[in-house]
């Protein structure tokens, strides 16, 4: 099985940190194939970038996902997931919405702990448009400026540890998600530390994308993620347009 995990921002260190934790949790004969977005954000922060970000997604998926059996959108928040669903034959996976599926199945009560307000903002709006923002009882973000976005973990990791603990004992969540990408393994570091299951959203992504793929559902020909008809496209990669008009 190949799986393609996308960093839809432009930080190759992101990238390196989010495929060495999809390795961690890959099954026997699973390959982990990262690629960082080709343009965009250092990392993504608002509704702008995210927008920038979904174009990035689409544009490598065309580029790189022929031969992979899923693909994974790297980054919480999910940019892009929905209309890669529209336009890909293969099970395209989220990273936040992987986690929030699997907090429901360990608990009724979740929180998000992320790395600043903004992205509070962007990661409620997901689980809002997911249908998964019954449960979220709290998103508890760190205050500041992200100094170095490629040594998150390492730099933040024992305030978002904090934060966690104050979901569960203020907010009484009964499962805390670290929400972003570069904090990839932290909830594996840190799962001791905290009385509740602590979700991660790579691996949650891996063991869904796995599980998607064995399950071999059909390519959907009716509904709104049926693949759209062909129409000429102006401006695009050619690897897109040949993906978004594949009569040209």
């Amino acid at each position: 099985m190949k799986i393609l995990l996308i960093n839809p921002n432009v930080t190759e260190a992101v990238t390196e940190v989010m495929a060495a934790e999809a390795r961690h949790w890959a099954s026997p004969g699973t390959e982990i194939v990262p690629v960082t977005a080709r343009f965009g954000a250092s990392y993504i922060e608002t509704r702008g970038e995210a927008a920038i970000a979904a174009h990035a997604v689409l544009d490598a998926l065309a580029e790189h996902a022929a031969g992979h059996d899923a693909a994974i959108v790297s980054a919480f928040g999910d940019p892009g997931l929905a209309a890669a669903r529209e336009v890909m034959h293969i099970p395209v996976v989220g990273i936040a919405e992987a986690a929030m599926l699997t907090a429901y199945t360990l608990g009724k009560r979740y929180a998000i702990v992320t790395m600043s307000a903004r992205l509070a903002t962007w990661y409620r709006e997901c689980a809002r448009d997911h249908g998964l923002d019954g449960r979220l009882v709290a998103i508890r973000a760190l205050t500041g400026a992200i100094a170095d976005i490629a040594n998150a973990k390492e730099e933040l990791g024992h305030a978002v540890v904090a934060e966690c603990l104050l979901a569960v004992e203020e907010d009484g969540a009964e499962v805390v998600i670290m929400g972003g990408g570069p904090l990839a393994g932290l909830a594996r570091d840190a799962r001791d530390d905290i009385p509740v299951p602590v979700l991660d959203g790579v691996s949650c992504a891996v063991m869904l994308a796995e599980s998607l793929v064995r399950l071999g559902p059909r390519a959907p020909e009716r509904g709104s993620f049926a693949k759209p008809a062909s129409k000429p496209f102006e401006g695009l990669s050619p690897a897109l347009s040949a993906l978004l008009d594949p009569d040209q």
